[in-house]
């Protein structure tokens, strides 16, 4: 996997011993390897190619694309935490058109599996790029007595013996 020359993509890679992840797609051309990693916008970005019509010259060919990979690689790459991710899947022309396609993005069992299908077909640009939001932090007192604590979190509670204070 490239990644423009941080060194960031073979950092996460060489820290698991395990299977990264796996591309498939249906198209007749491709780039050889794992998608690109574009440090400047963080996205995974792949590319594909094949003939615009199916063998008759009038049924429009379409396209499909999976990229299976390792939350842990991907969080590594990205620098997320295990908080949920959101995914933005996107596919444009040769010329920089957006492209309809139907797009999944899951995670489960310590993979993350990205879909594009139905897209049109010269030579697209299948882009993900994943997202992270953080986490609201909330700040609640607590009493027990004339004690008081103040407890931070995304989901703070008071401990033992104290209470919220109202």
């Amino acid at each position: 996997m490239s990644d423009s020359g941080s060194g960031k993509v073979a950092q996460c890679l060489n820290k698991e011993a395990s299977l990264a992840g796996v591309v498939t797609t249906n198209s007749t051309m491709y780039i050889d390897g794992p998608p690109t990693f574009d440090n400047k916008i963080g996205a995974l970005d792949y590319k594909v190619a094949s003939t615009h019509f199916q063998p008759d010259g009038t049924t429009v060919f379409k396209g499909s694309y999976e990229l299976i990979m390792s939350s842990t690689i991907g969080r590594c790459i990205y620098g997320f935490t295990a908080a949920p991710i959101r995914a933005n899947i996107s596919v444009t022309s040769e010329n920089g058109e957006p492209n309809v396609a139907t797009t999944t993005f899951r995670e489960a069992k310590n993979w993350m599996t990205l879909t594009a299908y139905n897209f049109t077909f010269s030579s697209p640009k299948v882009r993900v790029k994943l997202t992270q939001k953080k986490n609201q932090t909330y700040s609640i007192n607590c009493v027990k007595g004339s004690k008081t604590k103040k407890v931070t979190g995304t989901s703070p509670k008071c401990p033992s013996g104290f209470r919220k204070a109202t």
